[in-house]
């Protein structure tokens, strides 16, 4: 009798636990919303989308590979040009660069993380940047040295960085599993009509249960 695995069934990977506290809600809700949906997509193109096997014209592979790496990029730049302004902004009001681990949050959470290959780690260490930098705006505003429109405003530009490398990964899950890859902007050949994206996915998933998955809110 040949084992077929349940869809509900974990696969066998390796993985490392990282165990990190977040001090602010922002964070906190990215991290408890995202995690597990860009943990399996980031996954899926980390494993398997290099593989020739994968029927995915190599140019599609490589403009959803830049399309996901050009957004990191933004997202960290952004956040190291912050990281650089408060730590001048710091030594200007000559206060330590420490100060802000004094900031205190009423609802600190501890989230267990299961990494499964290096962008994860990646995700993971840019959600603790951005309550990092959160708390050191927080400090600087809370010693009077920043006013109540800046902040917001400085605060929802941060936030909305993380958010948009959020849903990038999304858009490129989306190809992933739809196969419209020209009509999401990377390219290749006219995209499959749906009668044809449900025959494909029918073969996929009788040959292989690895298919990548939809969204998924809840945290791993």
């Amino acid at each position: 009798m040949t084992y077929q695995k349940e869809k509900t069934e974990a696969y066998a990977t390796s993985q490392i636990e990282r165990n990190i506290t977040l001090s602010l809600e922002k964070p906190q809700i990215m991290m408890t919303r995202s995690f597990s949906h860009i943990r399996k997509v980031l996954y899926f193109v980390a494993t398997q989308m290099p593989l020739p096997t994968l029927k995915i014209e190599d140019s599609i592979k490589q403009s959803m590979q830049k399309f996901i790496n050009d957004t990191w990029l933004e997202v960290e730049n952004y956040y190291s040009e912050i990281e650089n302004e408060y730590a001048d902004k710091y030594k200007e009001k000559q206060l330590p660069s420490d100060s802000y681990l004094c900031v205190k949050s009423s609802s600190e959470k501890e989230f267990k993380l299961m990494v499964n290959c290096p962008a994860v780690s990646r995700f993971i260490n840019l959600i603790v940047r951005y309550d990092i930098l959160l708390k050191k705006i927080d400090y600087y505003w809370l010693t009077g040295h920043l006013d109540d429109v800046a902040r917001l405003q400085i605060s929802k530009l941060l936030d909305n960085k993380l958010g948009k490398l959020i849903s990038n990964i999304s858009i490129v899950n989306k190809a992933l599993i739809t196969k419209q890859f020209n009509a999401l902007g990377f390219g290749g050949t006219a995209d499959l009509r749906n009668e044809e994206i449900a025959m494909e996915t029918e073969d996929s998933e009788a040959e292989n249960d690895d298919e990548i998955s939809p969204e998924d809110q809840s945290v791993a």
